[in-house]
């Protein structure tokens, strides 16, 4: 893992450095293909990323973004992973970017799984770039230790690709428990993934992770599959 630990002094630097190689990243598959994908998680850490991103001079109209994952609440809503994607990424040159939501207006994320897996499914195979986080508990998309639905996300049947969790008996999920996520299937397939994470919490969750259990520490269940496909970019 160490050689894939990338540590910076600072926020800025790290998440110029994300920026940098999911630009590059996404150049590559557009030279290679004529066309990318990048799927994006929500949060916090990636937002100065995405937004130096979005200034890139890269071929924005052949790009299609979509989510790792998303809480089930409406577009405009603070918590709503598309709105910040709206607000940091999809502006400037990357404005010309297709984006793909994962909130629908179905009742519940679970009513939702079929639709949105055949509108993701053309561009996760393989994903060209997948931007991850990780918690304090260790997880990353929203597969969250001891949440209904983590079985499915990290060991999909039938190769799904998105399937719904309700994180509603876990300690950080906060108040938004019902969640739609990409499972580990186009996630542990992706050509290429940067997980990006500040602080020291950050840091210790996935040291313990490397020793653990995959459905105790999730997050695992992505380095393991990523291998050398994985950058681990970490500031203070």
């Amino acid at each position: 893992m160490e050689s894939r630990l990338i540590v910076l002094d600072d926020r800025e630097a790290a998440s110029a450095l994300a920026a940098e190689l999911a630009s590059l990243h996404i150049s590559r598959a557009l030279a290679k293909y004529g066309h990318a994908s990048f799927m994006v998680s929500g949060g916090t850490s990636p937002a100065r990323m995405l937004s130096l991103l979005s200034q890139e001079a890269i071929d924005w109209s052949s790009v299609t973004v979509g989510l790792v994952d998303e809480r089930w609440v409406a577009p405009d809503h603070p918590g709503s992973n598309e709105k910040g994607v709206r607000d940091k990424l999809l502006k400037g040159p990357a404005a010309a970017a297709q984006f793909i939501p994962m909130k629908t207006d179905a009742a519940d994320p679970a009513s939702a799984v079929a639709d949105r897996a055949a509108a993701y499914a053309p561009h996760l195979a393989p994903i060209s770039c997948v931007l991850l986080g990780i918690g304090p508990d260790a997880h990353t998309a929203s597969w969250y230790p001891g949440s209904i639905g983590l079985e499915q996300a990290l060991y999909p049947k039938d190769g799904a690709v998105i399937s719904a969790v309700d994180a509603g008996n876990t300690p950080v999920s906060g108040e938004f428990h019902q969640r739609m996520t990409l499972t580990a299937q186009p996630i542990c397939n992706a050509a290429s993934a940067i997980l990006l994470m500040f602080g020291e919490d950050k840091r210790s969750a996935l040291e313990q992770s490397l020793k653990g259990d995959e459905k105790q520490f999730p997050v695992r269940r992505a380095i393991e599959g990523l291998g050398n496909r994985l950058s681990i970019i970490w500031a203070p």
